[in-house]
């Protein structure tokens, strides 16, 4: 199981894809995801991934780009998105019999991304991701780190390991062409 970490950092997207930057902004903007910012890096949302997984399964399975129809995106580009409410959607949801017209998978999507919109960022998030990856042992690849932190995991000249905050991050192999690294609890 991967776990997906919100906010997820753009510049991980290249490996996960195997493409280049500007593929990976050309695949954004068609999906019309909005990016943020934290510090100097570029982030997306965990659901804006899983929409750009959608999109990347469909050009490998030999679609294009233009072709392809999310009911998610379809929802999120929604005019009910923007908070339009003579929107045709919230007609099909409240219509004059009073019986919505939408099926119950597109009411989830719509309540899901409403609620996710509404969602507090927690600013602590990063430090359970890593107290989690600590207590299960897990490696993580530099990306990885990288979207946690807000840096570069970068170990001094014949050591193995850093610290930063209440963890250290000891190098331990690879994880395919990136190091791989052993979150530890500094006590």
């Amino acid at each position: 199981m991967t776990v997906q970490i919100d906010p997820f950092p753009v510049a991980a997207l290249l490996d996960r894809y195997n493409l280049g930057k500007q593929a990976v902004y050309n695949r954004i903007d068609a999906l019309d995801i909005k990016t943020f910012k934290q510090g100097n890096k570029s982030y997306i949302t965990a659901s804006d991934v899983e929409l750009l997984d959608q999109l990347h399964d469909h050009i490998s399975a030999g679609g294009k780009m233009d072709d392809f129809k999310s009911p998610k995106a379809e929802l999120m580009n929604s005019p009910v998105d923007t908070l339009d409410t003579s929107s045709r959607l919230v007609d099909r949801l409240l219509p004059t019999t009073g019986q919505p017209d939408l099926a119950l998978g597109e009411v989830v999507q719509l309540v899901e991304a409403i609620a996710h919109h509404l969602r507090p960022a927690e600013p602590l998030q990063h430090l359970k991701e890593l107290q989690l990856a600590a207590t299960e042992g897990w490696l993580l690849s530099s990306s990885e780190v990288e979207g946690l932190l807000g840096c570069k995991p970068r170990v001094k000249k014949g050591e193995q390991q850093f610290t930063r905050g209440s963890f250290s991050f000891v190098r331990s192999g690879k994880i395919g062409n990136q190091s791989a690294w052993k979150v530890v609890r500094v006590n």
